[in-house]
């Protein structure tokens, strides 16, 4: 009955899949029918769209699928590690580094792949910095969130800084940056990142019953053999999953805290499970923000990051009071 139970969530999962896909090839500034995307993709009919398709569409839903699976995972695993469901991949302050690396090449004149190599600068640093600090103070939630905040304070002060002085056109390119933008897309280095971050997923795969272990608490884990090595791999994971998507496309809310907790709610709370599915709704949930964001204003492109964080508030607000209500 339990398998069951699961297998009709799984196979409507499965269907709204392949449809969401579709739906995202076809949308844009031109409207691509499925049958012409068919012929485009299997290069049956030399279709005029067919550059679109595959040279465009494709790749960016790749991009997407890529950095939305990144940062649900990475959340899932924040959300565990602290023990606090509110916890998402930007918590320790990843996104502040970045923001300062990518800030500083982009007011430097540098190319698009320095812009991308900057900001994961940035995250790694403040990854770092928080690691040796928690390490310091053993791993404690508390100290790791304060220590991320803090960092979050100086690492903004000093993006302001660099805009006081930066040109008017370097600004407005940073600040689209930092909504979280696909359009100005880093496709020479998606391949090796999105590897990457297939890696980091799987690696994460291992800890699933650490994962578990580690939401009971900090005692009943270390009595259960779960060690500051585990915490601290964990961690690491964790964090450079979202370094890495915060280097592709900017700041993108939401994905890493709203996608765990609407898995969770279907499939249940172990990670086996939660881990997985939420890579696969994370990518989805993203893809379609940026369906929409490139979709709803033509020829003209609202960055993803605007989309998530509106329509990701709006769910998280009915999600809370759907909660209390069924408390």
């Amino acid at each position: 009955m339990k398998h069951k139970k699961i297998l009709l969530p799984a196979i409507i999962f499965i269907i709204i899949s392949a449809l969401l896909i579709l739906f995202s090839l076809s949308m844009g500034t031109i409207f691509i029918s499925p049958v012409e995307i068919f012929a485009g993709i299997t290069g049956t009919e030399p279709v005029p769209e067919n550059f679109i398709i595959v040279k465009m569409r494709l790749i960016r839903i790749i991009l997407a699928i890529t950095v939305g699976a990144s940062l649900a995972v990475s959340g899932v695993m924040f959300q565990s590690l602290l023990k606090n469901p509110l916890a998402d991949p930007f918590i320790i302050g990843v996104s502040s580094g970045a923001a300062l690396g990518a800030t500083a090449a982009i007011v430097l004149s540098m190319a698009n792949i320095y812009i991308v190599l900057f900001s994961f600068i940035g995250g790694l640093v403040t990854i770092t910095l928080i690691y040796f600090m928690s390490k310091r103070l053993k791993f404690g939630t508390s100290s790791m969130i304060l220590a991320g905040i803090a960092l979050s304070f100086i690492f903004s002060a000093a993006v302001l800084l660099l805009y006081s002085a930066a040109k008017a056109e370097h600004v407005h390119k940073a600040i689209m940056w930092l909504m979280g933008d696909l359009s100005i897309a880093r496709y020479s280095i998606l391949t090796e990142i999105s590897i990457a971050a297939a890696i980091l997923i799987l690696i994460s795969m291992l800890y699933y019953k650490h994962l578990d272990i580690i939401s009971f608490g900090h005692s009943f884990s270390k009595n259960l053999g779960v060690t500051e090595k585990d915490v601290a791999a964990i961690f690491w994971i964790a964090s450079l999953l979202a370094a890495l998507s915060v280097s592709l496309c900017g700041i993108v809310g939401f994905v890493g805290l709203i996608i765990p907790h609407v898995i969770r709610l279907f499939f249940g709370p172990a990670h086996i499970r939660l881990i997985p599915l939420s890579a696969l709704a994370g990518g989805l949930f993203l893809m379609t923000a940026d369906t929409f964001a490139r979709s709803a204003v033509p020829p003209y492109e609202i960055p993803v990051g605007i989309i998530t964080n509106f329509f990701g508030g709006i769910f998280f607000l009915i999600f809370i009071f759907h909660k209390r209500n069924a408390v």
